[in-house]
Order: structure tokens, then C-alpha cells, then sequence
């Protein structure tokens, strides 16, 4: 493997598809990770080639505690032991009453917006490269109040927490370890952009008047993992078009 190689978590759709497809044209070969959505997985794929870039899949499902140390056992083959970039970005929100949460909710969110980084981060160890970027998906939700959105809210507060800690401990190898914070994005699992009076509610808090999309997300995550943002190390960065909903 020629290319730098850069792993996107959850990028079958959203904005990890919309990162899958920046970082390829910024010509970095990319494993294209799926959970349950393997078909638009593999229509990622296709749009990548199509455009002239190189990808391949690798599947995984982090509601098993497992699936973290499997799949960085498949990306190290698929890489050649060698990885550039990891882009954290899968995630599933819970959209309920603080009081109607049950514990299946809780255990459900935080394995997959927490557990699985975490370890997925960790066992990729031995394959991230010196010099290498890891990105998380946070969400402005960890400091301004959403709706219903306490358990979804409290793993992107741990994100956050998890990425200043990762830079320290990851700094002596170069590795960088940011995240992006965005906004409400108009994407699949985006219930409140869908709805008149939800954009109506969103956009009365922006500074920029239109919903954010999920290209304006993976810009920002395709600088980070660039050597532009080499003196950018530990921080979250909001991408929320000035929004404080």
C-alpha cells in the first residue's frame, strides 16, 4: 500500500459517508466501515471508484464487545499494518424522556458512541502509524441543551473527555487526537431537521441561515487528518454553523 489509508467509522451513510468520500479525493486510499447498512456501505464503495479513488469494506457491529478488536485485526490486513488515519464517526442516538430511559437505552449508546472508540483506538495501536490522525465525532449536544437527549448527550460529553486524554497519552508518538462537534446536520439520524417546525426551531438559533449538511462536517474532519492541522492536538471543534440549540 502506496497511499496513506484512513479508516471511517460508520460510513455508510451521513456524515461518515460524506468523510469517506473527502478523504478519497484528497487521494488517501479508504476502509469503509459497516455496522448493520452493509449495501449503502458498498455504495460508497462504488461512488469512491467511480470517482477515481480506492476503498474497500470492512464490517463490524459494536453493540458486541468484541467487534472493535475484530475489526482492527481486518484493517491491519486490509493496510498492510499500517494506518494513517482513524476517523471515529459511528453513533446512534436515543431520542427520549430522561425518565423513560431504560438501561438497554444506556448500555445500547454508550457501547457504540463510547466503548467501541474506545477500544477500537486501542487495539489499533500497533497499526496507527507515528505521525497518525484520529478524529472523533462529538456533538455540540455536549454543551448545549438538546431535547430528550440526555444519554446521547452525556457519551458526547465523554468523547471529549476521552480526546484530551488520548492526545496526552498518544502525543510522544505524534499521533494526533481531535474531534469535530456538529451541529443538528441534516442526515438519517436527524429526526428534528426533517420536520417544518423542527428546521423552523434550528435555524432560530443560527448564525448561518440553512441547516448544516454532512459535507460541511467532513471538510473540517479531512483537515484534521491532513498535515494542515499539524499543530492541532487534543481540542473539539464545534461545526455548527454559530448554532446554540
Amino acid at each position: 500500500m502506496t497511499k496513506r489509508v484512513a479508516l471511517v467509522t460508520g460510513a455508510s451513510s451521513g456524515i461518515g459517508r460524506a468523510t469517506a468520500r473527502a478523504l478519497a479525493a484528497d487521494g488517501l486510499h479508504v476502509i469503509v466501515h459497516y455496522g448493520p447498512d452493509r449495501e449503502g456501505a458498498e455504495a460508497v464503495v462504488e461512488e469512491i471508484r467511480a470517482a477515481g479513488g480506492t476503498a474497500e469494506l470492512a464490517g463490524a457491529d459494536f453493540l458486541e464487545a468484541s467487534a472493535p478488536a475484530a475489526l482492527a485485526q481486518e484493517v491491519a490486513r486490509l493496510c498492510g499494518g499500517k494506518l494513517d488515519v482513524l476517523v471515529a464517526n459511528a453513533g446512534i442516538a436515543c431520542v427520549k424522556p430522561f425518565e423513560d430511559y431504560e438501561l438497554a437505552d444506556f448500555d445500547d449508546v454508550f457501547a457504540i458512541n463510547v466503548r467501541a472508540p474506545f477500544f477500537l483506538v486501542q487495539a489499533l495501536l500497533p497499526t496507527l502509524a507515528d505521525g497518525a490522525s484520529v478524529v472523533m465525532v462529538s456533538s455540540t449536544a455536549a454543551r448545549h441543551f438538546l431535547v430528550k437527549a440526555s444519554g446521547y448527550a452525556a457519551t458526547k460529553g465523554a468523547v471529549d473527555t476521552l480526546v484530551r486524554q488520548l492526545a496526552s497519552e498518544l502525543g510522544p508518538r505524534g499521533i494526533r487526537v481531535n474531534a469535530v462537534a456538529p451541529g443538528i446536520t441534516a442526515t438519517e439520524m436527524s429526526n428534528l431537521s426533517r420536520s417544518e417546525e423542527g428546521r423552523a426551531r434550528i435555524l432560530a438559533t443560527q448564525a448561518l441561515q440553512r441547516l448544516g449538511r454532512p459535507e460541511d462536517i467532513a471538510d473540517v474532519i479531512a483537515f484534521l487528518a491532513s498535515d494542515k492541522a499539524r499543530w492541532i492536538d487534543g481540542v473539539t471543534i464545534p461545526v455548527d454553523g454559530g448554532g446554540k440549540i
